[in-house]
């Protein structure tokens, strides 16, 4: 009996030291699935972190740059709206200019006709209308020619007296009286013969 107890216990041995064995086995096999998941995982995650400051930093960049765009379009703002008054400032002066240029043509066309008219005066020598008398009631108008003698104005200049050029050119009196006598009496009275005026009465204007 004690032999077969012995011989029990020894197997008993033997089997928890292959039992040992086969656990210290397996958990060896396992420990090396899982270092070789974590050599494995390892160079992943740290590839992931990575990865994630690169985005990181991009992201950083880039809403750095859209903060900076904005700011560029703020201080961009007040220089469009300086442009834009600046414009339109340019278009009233033009404008402005335009009109001036308008009325600097019209005022050189006026001068212009006043010159032809000047021309054509100094080629047609002037002729001076003296109006004598009121017209109303029964007066009539009586046109007359009036000269004044040469030789009477050569003494006046020689004697230092002033004479009216108006008598170098063309002079036509106009006279209203009741009749042609009462008309020659008007205008010998204002150019009297003795004075050196001569006046020639023509037919009464109807």
């Amino acid at each position: 009996m004690l032999r077969a107890r012995l011989r029990f216990s020894n197997r008993r041995a033997r089997d928890g030291r292959h039992e040992r064995r086969r656990v210290l086995g397996g958990n060896g096999v396992a420990m090396e699935a899982v270092r070789t998941i974590l050599d494995s995982a390892v160079p992943l995650v740290a590839a992931l972190a990575v990865l994630c400051h690169l985005c990181w930093v991009a992201i950083r960049r880039s809403w750095e740059r859209v903060a900076g765009l904005d700011r560029l379009r703020q201080s961009v703002v007040p220089l469009m709206e300086r442009q834009r008054a600046e414009s339109e400032a340019l278009a009233d002066l033009t404008c402005r200019l335009e009109e001036a240029r308008g009325r600097l043509t019209a005022a050189e066309q006026r001068v212009n006709h006043i010159q032809r008219q000047i021309d054509t005066l100094d080629k047609e020598p002037p002729v001076f209308l003296h109006s004598l008398g009121a017209p109303g009631g029964n007066r009539r108008r009586f046109r007359a020619d009036a000269q004044f003698d040469t030789t009477v104005a050569a003494a006046a200049r020689a004697a230092g007296k002033p004479v009216n050029p108006a008598w170098r050119y063309g002079n036509r009196i106009l006279v209203h009286a009741l009749d042609l006598q009462s008309a020659r009496r008007e205008a010998d009275h204002v150019f009297p013969q003795k004075g050196g005026y001569q006046v020639f009465f023509h037919a009464p204007v109807p």
